[in-house]
């Protein structure tokens, strides 16, 4: 596939799952959050266009890219985290994308390809970003002292996020090959075709959510919440309106909740279904 089509499919990725709406407590198209917008994600999802085609091109690698997508969207003044989870996961992609052979095979082979050098990008990228993650005792992102100590251990950004594997769903997917980023690409294929685009992304959220807690919800208020909101999501499935998923999100966003990771894991999986030619 061209560089051009790789980052065609990232771009458009990034902007379905940005735009499918009720996505509970995301920003979509039909709402905001107080301190950022609709207009700025979309902003952020287009000036990553460059970086996707560079990582398709073979240029740079995993953490430098990752830490230029998040100077990309800086560029147009953009302070706020937007897609820093999305990049995390869909800069691999990209990379194994334009190879040769099957996309899961080539993925698993950027990912053991990578250095202390990307795990030292990914420390600056994460602090550029100002994204959540939840506290560590090692190597914590948080931690400004980290980065000497990752280099002095030499530990590969892939071994980094297998430590962090058991409490972050982005880190889970690097350290598991994408197993879930492939099987909820499957599901898009089935939930688009059934419902359409936009229903179809959401209730692929909505089955993402219930089978797993969202690790930036269990970062920012803890397990139970997470849990609550995981069995909220299974029951607003449960109605093909829809209207259920619609008073979840209000009352998401009237207590600041947010799914991030889930949407970041539902962006990666676009993408993987965009690259196997998804149509809707």
């Amino acid at each position: 596939m061209s560089p051009d089509r790789v980052a065609q499919c990232a771009v458009l990725a990034m902007l379905f799952e940005l735009s499918s709406s009720p996505k509970p407590g995301n920003v979509d198209r039909c709402h905001d959050f107080s301190d950022i917008g609709f207009h700025h994600f979309l902003t952020s999802a287009v000036s990553a266009y460059p970086v996707f085609r560079k990582a398709a091109l073979g240029k740079g690698s995993a953490g430098s890219l990752i830490l230029e997508g998040i100077e990309a969207w800086q560029t147009w003044n953009l302070s706020s985290n937007t897609h820093f989870g999305s990049l995390v996961l869909m800069i691999p992609i990209a990379i194994a994308a334009a190879k040769t052979g099957e996309l899961q095979a080539e993925l698993k082979d950027v990912l053991e390809k990578t250095t202390v050098i990307d795990a030292i990008d990914f420390y600056s990228a994460f602090e550029k970003a100002k994204a959540r993650v939840a506290e560590v005792d090692n190597f914590s992102l948080k931690d400004k002292n980290s980065r000497k100590a990752v280099r002095d251990s030499g530990k590969t950004l892939l071994e980094l996020m297998r430590l962090s594997s058991n409490h972050d769903i982005v880190a889970r997917e690097w350290s598991t090959n994408y197993e879930r980023s492939f099987l909820l690409a499957d599901r898009l294929a089935e939930q688009t075709k059934r419902w359409g685009l936009n229903d179809g992304v959401v209730r692929t959220f909505l089955e993402a959510l219930a089978e797993v807690p969202d690790s930036l919800i269990c970062a920012k208020f803890g397990g139970e919440l997470a849990h609550q909101v995981s069995c909220r999501a299974g029951d607003a499935l449960l109605d093909d309106t829809l209207g259920k998923a619609h008073q979840l999100d209000r009352d998401l966003l009237a207590q600041d909740i947010n799914p991030g990771s889930t949407a970041d894991l539902i962006a990666a999986s676009l993408f993987i279904s965009l690259l196997r030619d998804l149509r809707f």
